[in-house]
């Protein structure tokens, strides 16, 4: 009779066996004797290497889920707060533009729906959360199978709330800890029993390697406590994190289907991705050195392909309080900041992995298998992702910056790999999912390739201000749950054990030590879990041979007798222990029956004082909300105080700074106006210097000509009529000769005038001949003067329409005009000036002179007052008034009306 591998009668039979050996103990039958010393052995079967685990296909399909998203609501912050969000059902939720949205102002203002696997309300508690979304994930890293699930929304949204919660009110992470250890808290193996590898694999060693290794971590561990109370001083670390664990309310629920033959173990790790580099939170560091400060690590491929992080660091822990320590000593690594938005909020995405190693036991139920293919490995990674923000609202500079670009890269980047997946499965394309760009989506691809089970937790701030980044998170959760994920199955081992020998032997062992107490010795007594019931002894060894047939035929009939003797005797036994169990059994009902009636009213006070412990919770952590509310707000006070505070010493400094700007920039603008009033001034008195004497020598030269030819004219004339004209008989006449000492006094003076060559100083050579460029300025239809003089300008640039850029590549601007004067005779006009820079960067045109070109006809008869006329009808000219004119022209009182041609100069 075979072992049978069922779980129930395997603790039969060990049952059967433990009291069988109380009966042989006590020197009962020789029969039972005889049965129990010749038990047939069991051999055990070589186990089989341990499969990969595989995703299930039939019938040429393959069996696929959909990645399973539900929706957090958050409760408001204020009561009367505009929302967005509101709740339709268990499973939908709709979403309403508010009128101040960049949707709304864009003409989208239509409603929008979303379906979730379900919607968690304002009022849901963390319990239902965790039992409908993580539980079932458990379940599965319990039995080998691995799982994800990650929050994600918007900054603000309640994401860390969601993962890790209160000490009283524990969140994802907590309670996972809490069911994991309530669920395997009998069947954990012993520190040190299972070690990693190095290459996201463990190994399993003896007890003996196990007790060195125990030895050689608490010396290490006691060595580096040592070093760092020595160099650090923690005030209040751990004595705030032991008073939380004290009071923490844990999670009393289990996971039942789980295999007693398996001892477990269980190890985490904590890692963050922050500017898309990977940190260890849990590496050791040593507080001084060049050493100190995280290290980048790398993400490596295994034997199986599935990714890790390499050389990170993997705690064992033996209960939740351990894993929580672990927890509270990672977190204070964890890069958070303040924003406008959100007073902690994280500036990386943690990962938080729970790692399950469990082995069976060998055939006596005490030592683990020690061959690496029966080690299964499961893990589940919780994973709380930073929430995406726009500088707009939150207002960052520098490193915030940089932070918020990093978070919305790998952000954008998973939804790109979810979009080409959902690609990929619709319309059959095989599409490169590109993993690689980001560190996220990298350490994450094994899940979506289909080896473990994928949730997302969506959570929602539902204020109005927040709409127009949840309707991106609502539409990157709409495409998530369109993709499909491969189900992934682990293959059960079956090693050729028989169920139940753990209990087996601990029913041995307990009533070994009964006997040991009564006083019968039992040292040399040892468990064995083979059968114990046999039908008769081994087979004879018989041989065929045609001689000795009938005593083979006897032989072998005595043998079936025997086996039916005890067949028969077996059954008896069978029937009156079957009869025993049937007395206790109703003896146990009756007891449980009174004991189930006890545990209803002991329930039911529990209840109502549990329901009363809740109701005093929910009004301390309302009264903490306000506090914890009113405290941001104070530090949001006092923050924006501080910033109005800083900008109105920056205005001050500003405004105090452009006034002393201005004070120094007008005492320069005025020494620089003087200089140049005082320059200008010396240059116009030069320049009237100049025009006086040029203008005298002029005069004083017409004069002189004017003398000369009317000389010229009186001689002739004088000598060839024998009469004189008619106009000596005036009176008081008296013709003039050069020897008419008055005349030689006139010319004396008008020599003695005329003095030195007359220089114009106000054109010098040095500047106005040679090194000025000027910008000629002249009409559209200029008439030509066809005269004689004309002006000179070297370098010069002809325009008809000036422009800056002439202006500022220039010295000197010349404006040339024309018009018809009083006598109808054409007068043209050249307006000279310097151009000089302004302070503004421009440039102006000061004035200096102007010069006038006039042409007369020497014929023409004076308009202003008539001359008289001889009879002959020439010009009658008296001497006296010739020479008084003369004079008057000497003495700059006027100038000769009759000049053939003058140049007049005048200043501006």
């Amino acid at each position: 009779m075979g072992p049978r591998l069922v779980r129930g009668q395997g603790v039969c039979v060990s049952g059967i066996f433990c009291r069988k050996l109380s009966r042989c103990l006590l020197k009962t039958s020789t029969l039972q004797a005889d049965m129990f010393l010749n038990r047939t052995p069991l051999v055990l079967r070589k186990p089989r290497p341990t499969p990969r685990a595989r995703t299930v296909e039939r019938s040429g399909t393959v069996e696929q889920d959909p990645v399973e998203v539900f929706c957090r609501i958050r409760p408001p912050e204020q009561e009367e707060q505009e929302e967005c969000v509101t709740v339709v059902d268990h499973s939908s939720v709709k979403l309403s533009p508010p009128l101040a949205s960049f949707a709304y102002r864009n003409g989208n203002g239509k409603e929008l729906m979303y379906k979730f696997q379900q919607v968690f309300g304002p009022n849901s508690t963390q319990k239902d959360l965790f039992d409908r979304t993580t539980k079932p994930l458990v379940s599965d890293l319990l039995t080998g199978k691995n799982g994800l699930l990650f929050a994600y929304g918007v900054t603000g949204s309640g994401k860390t709330y969601t993962m890790e919660g209160t000490p009283q009110d524990g969140g994802i992470i907590r309670r996972t800890l809490d069911v994991v250890f309530n669920s395997i808290n009998e069947y954990q193996a012993k520190r040190c029993i299972f070690k990693t590898d190095g290459m996201n694999g463990f190994d399993a060693q003896s007890e003996s390697d196990a007790f060195s290794d125990r030895r050689r971590q608490d010396a290490l561990s006691g060595n580096r406590a040592g070093r760092t109370r020595k160099t650090r001083q923690d005030p209040g670390g751990s004595n705030s994190n032991s008073q939380n664990n004290s009071q923490r309310i844990p999670d009393i629920s289990r996971i039942d289907d789980i295999d007693e033959d398996n001892v477990f173990s269980i190890f985490v790790s904590y890692v963050e991705i922050y500017n898309n580099y990977i940190y260890d939170l849990l590496e050791y560091v040593q507080e001084v050195g060049p050493s100190r400060g995280l290290q980048t690590k790398i993400i490596r491929e295994d034997a199986q392909h599935n990714m890790y992080v390499h050389s990170c660091t993997e705690v064992e822990v033996k209960s939740p309080e351990d894993a929580l320590e672990v927890l509270h000593r990672g977190q204070k690594r964890r890069k958070i900041a303040y924003t406008r938005l959100n007073c902690e909020s994280s500036r990386s995405h943690s990962i938080f992995t729970i790692r399950v190693v469990q082995a069976p036991l060998d055939a006596q139920g005490e030592e683990v298998v020690t061959e690496k293919e029966n080690i299964t490995v499961s893990q589940l990674s919780l994973v709380d992702l930073a929430g995406s923000e726009r500088n707009v609202r939150t207002k960052a500079v520098g490193d915030r910056v940089k932070e918020a670009g990093n978070i919305n890269n790998s952000l954008m980047n998973l939804r790109t790999c979810i979009e080409i997946l959902r690609e990929n499965q619709l319309t059959g394309g095989n599409r490169k999912v590109p993993y690689r760009d980001s560190r996220l989506t990298h350490y994450f691809k094994n899940y979506f390739d289909g080896e473990g089970s994928v949730k997302m937790v969506v959570c929602i701030n539902p204020k109005a201000d927040d709409y127009d980044e949840t309707l991106t998170v609502m539409k990157f959760a709409e495409l998530a749950s369109e993709v499909q994920v491969q189900r992934c199955i682990q293959p059960r081992r079956d090693l050729g054990l028989p169920p139940g020998r753990r209990r087996a032997n601990q029913l041995f062992k307990e009533v070994r030590n009964r006997l040991q107490e009564e006083g019968y010795n039992t040292k040399n007594e040892v468990v064995d879990l083979s059968p114990i019931y046999s039908l008769a002894p081994d087979w004879p060894a018989v041989s065929y041979c045609p001689d000795t047939m009938e005593e083979v035929i006897t032989k072998l009939k005595t043998y079936l007798v025997k086996r039916i003797h005890n067949r028969e005797k077996l059954n008896t036994d069978l029937k009156d222990k079957i009869l025993s169990v049937r007395s206790h059994i109703a003896e146990m009902e009756n007891k449980n029956l009174v004991l189930n009636s006890e545990l209803r009213s002991i329930q039911t006070l529990y209840r109502d004082a549990l329901g009363t412990i809740r109701n005093l919770q929910a009004h301390v952590l309302n009264a903490e909300s306000a506090n914890d509310s009113l405290l941001k707000q104070l530090n949001e006070y006092q923050c924006l105080r501080v910033e109005c505070d800083a900008v109105r010493e920056e205005r001050d400094m500003a405004k105090v700074q452009g006034h002393l700007d201005k004070q120094r920039m007008k005492a320069r603008l005025k020494t620089k106006l003087e200089l140049e009033k005082e320059r200008l001034k010396n240059d116009m008195n030069t320049k009237l210097t100049q025009q006086k004497s040029r203008i005298y020598r002029t005069q004083v030269k017409a004069l002189k000509e004017m003398l000369l030819e009317n000389d010229n004219k009186q001689t002739p004339r004088s000598s060839t009529e024998s009469e004189p004209p008619a106009a000596s008989a005036t009176p008081g006449f008296r013709p003039r000769t050069n020897s008419d000492p008055s005349i030689n006094t006139s010319q004396q003076q008008l020599g003695d005038l005329a003095g030195p060559a007359v220089v114009n100083l106000r054109h010098r050579r040095s500047r106005s001949q040679g090194c000025d460029k000027w910008v000629d300025h002249r009409p559209t239809q200029e008439v030509p003067t066809g005269t004689i003089l004309k002006p000179t300008l070297t370098k010069n640039k002809s325009v008809t329409r000036v422009r800056s850029d002439d202006l500022a590549k220039s010295h000197a601007y010349c404006l040339t005009t024309q018009r018809q004067d009083s006598h109808g005779e054409l007068e043209t006009k050249l307006y000279k000036g310097n151009i000089l820079p302004t302070a503004g960067g421009g440039t102006q045109v000061v004035f200096q002179d102007v010069e006038i070109l006039q042409q007369r006809d020497p014929m023409a008869a004076p308009q202003t007052s008539p001359r008289k006329r001889s009879s002959d009808g020439t010009p009658k000219v008296d001497p006296s008034t010739l020479q008084d004119r003369c004079a008057v022209g000497i003495q700059h009182q006027t100038s000769t009306p009759n000049t053939p041609f003058s140049n007049k100069r005048s200043k501006m």
